[in-house]
């Protein structure tokens, strides 16, 4: 029997077609009818910005964007309206042609995915964006990704967005991890799970262990009970609807585990250090007559390390070093139960808060005291608020 969220779309096309995604809004399953309207209206936008025959394309190049079209999941519908939110709210800004463009072209889907959601966070905080500014540093022109100013104190500062890639080991783990769950991220929030990989898999054993898991998950939704996956050294997975939530949490407290995330598989990979290589490379591209922001994406650092003060007190370091930093901040994110936290340690302030349905956003923001460009406390409470509130 196919679920109201099958019967708008059966056929292929029917994905690339603005109208057939429109419709579908009406009768997804899981959103509100306000949610249900924001998203149509999302689509509305996204068929002006991207244009008529945008989704043609993006599916014949395969386009990063087609896995949130594609995938019924409420939350994707909440992400896409987030998404055009965010590129509304900055296509008034300098230079928004430039991070339109990436974001249309396949290869650069993701870079100018990142610089987005950054700017986005900058402007509904009190900050002009500029995006792709020219500077010159040492007589050469650089192009950090974002200019901000300021709205009432007309300071100006430089941003510079990154990312840790994934070493080879690290993609092997990764591609383990999100092979395994990604049957799981397309039926939420209809399903609660949690568990863990003991380690990388071979690819035949890897297409072996996905097939189970998602015969275990259609089992939970065909007959509503609580399921579980364990194969000794190897991997534990349990997945409950929300009746069964509780028969869920305890099994996972008897393993060590909390509901909505998954852990694993393990390696050995010094994640401090290269994020810190990474500090040590990109603030290179920012101008020392100004205070900047660097931002570094590694999403490692977060799964592996727990300890957060400490991670902390290890990061601060690299981040004195460098007299033109203001603040350095090291994000994260992945797809878990909700757990907002806000703390301090210091000057240095740790954010984790919950987006859209189970999306978790992880940030450390390193302030550095040693910083030679002083700042008003204002405009700092602006750039801490960009990360906490929105």
């Amino acid at each position: 029997m196919k679920t109201n969220n099958m019967k708008a779309l059966e056929k292929t096309d029917d994905y690339k077609n603005w109208d057939k995604l429109i419709q579908h809004c009406e009768v997804l399953e899981g959103l509100t009818d306000f949610e249900r309207e924001k998203a149509k209206h999302a689509f509305h936008f996204l068929r002006e910005e991207l244009g008529e025959e945008f989704l043609n394309e993006a599916f014949d190049k395969r386009h990063p964007i087609c896995q949130y079209i594609i995938n019924l999941a409420p939350w994707t519908r909440k992400w896409l309206t987030w998404f055009a939110e965010a590129l509304k709210e900055l296509r008034r800004q300098e230079n928004y042609s430039s991070l339109l463009n990436r974001i249309k072209d396949e290869s650069k889907f993701n870079e100018g995915l990142s610089v987005l959601e950054f700017a986005y966070k900058f402007s509904k905080a009190g900050f002009e964006v500029s995006i792709d500014p020219v500077i010159k540093i040492s007589n050469r022109e650089k192009i950090p990704d974002l200019m901000l100013i300021d709205k009432d104190t007309r300071e100006k500062l430089f941003v510079e967005v990154s990312e840790v890639g994934k070493s080879r080991l690290v993609w092997n783990a990764f591609q383990t991890m999100q092979r395994i769950i990604d049957p799981l991220w397309s039926s939420v929030p209809f399903i609660h799970y949690c568990g863990q990989i003991h380690k990388i898999l071979s690819q035949p054993h890897l297409e072996f262990i996905v097939k189970k898991i998602k015969e275990i998950t259609e089992k939970v939704k065909e007959e509503n009970s609580f399921q579980e996956l364990v194969i000794e050294d190897v991997i534990e997975i349990g997945i409950a609807p929300e009746k069964d939530i509780q028969l869920l949490e305890k099994w996972a407290a008897e393993r060590g585990l909390k509901v909505g995330e998954f852990s694993g598989p393990p390696f050995n990979v010094d994640e401090i250090l290269r994020t810190k290589r990474a500090i040590e490379k990109e603030q290179r591209q920012l101008p020392r007559e100004y205070p900047n922001v660097l931002i570094i994406r590694n999403n490692n650092l977060f799964f592996y390390i727990r300890d957060i003060r400490k991670l902390i007190s290890e990061l601060e370091e690299e981040v004195y070093e460098y007299q033109h930093l203001l603040i350095s901040i090291i994000a994260g994110k992945y797809l878990g139960k909700r757990e907002d936290i806000i703390s301090m340690k210091d000057q240095h302030v740790f954010i984790k808060k919950t987006t859209i349905d189970s999306l978790v956003e992880q940030y450390i923001i390193l302030l550095n005291k040693f910083c030679e460009h002083k700042i008003y406390p204002g405009t700092i409470t602006k750039i801490y608020n960009a990360f906490k509130n929105y």
